[in-house]
């Protein structure tokens, strides 16, 4: 592995080190939250016969400006991320979607300077990771919870930033597993590396 990333690495280590509960924010019920309104839907044929799926159409995304190129769905399913190549991350509540309230996006997310080319969530938090094409790695905390029948957004808020060191490296893909320090396995244009969390 090359110098950068392993720097990197060894700095996402040290932070991984701090308690971070208070920066990313309480944990969350993993699995979609149960709403009283949603039907169950089945696409699997109970006889074997194949059958084409039923499908609607929910909703009609139309707030990037360039090609999205990632998407990532929160643990309890209560807002999911896209990301895209005109530079922002967005945040798009599932519930009003589901509820034909607003095709528009909660949040847009437009601290990158580049083009953002992927996203994970971090296991059991309100926590998304997107990463650009200049090398720019952002953890962003939603600040949302679930207060009655709908749920209440706060402001984005950035809880950490990091940057490969060498210019034309970027990350291309992300996982996050909660293995007890604070690990994001990341795959960039020839690499790999992780980011966890206690």
């Amino acid at each position: 592995m090359e110098s950068g990333v392993i720097h990197l690495l060894e700095h996402m280590y040290l932070d991984g080190s701090k308690d971070l509960q208070g920066d990313f924010g309480p944990k969350v019920h993993e699995g979609p939250i149960r709403r009283r309104t949603s039907g169950r839907h089945s696409f699997v044929s109970r006889d074997g016969i194949h059958k084409r799926p039923e499908t609607n159409l929910i909703a009609h995304l139309s707030s990037h400006t360039d090609a999205i190129t990632g998407l990532a769905v929160s643990p309890d399913h209560m807002f999911f991320i896209s990301t895209s190549d005109d530079k922002t991350v967005k945040v798009w509540d599932t519930g009003r979607l589901e509820r034909n309230v607003t095709s528009k996006p909660r949040y847009s997310y437009s601290q990158h300077h580049a083009k953002v080319k992927c996203v994970c969530m971090l296991e059991g938090v309100h926590c998304f990771a997107s990463a650009a094409e200049d090398g720019s790695i952002h953890v962003v905390r939603v600040n949302v919870s679930q207060t009655g029948t709908l749920p209440k957004y706060g402001k984005l808020q950035t809880v950490r930033e990091y940057r490969l060191e060498n210019v034309g490296e970027y990350v291309t893909c992300m996982m996050h597993f909660n293995s007890g320090m604070f690990h994001l396995h990341v795959s960039r244009a020839a690499a790999t590396l992780f980011l966890s969390e206690n």
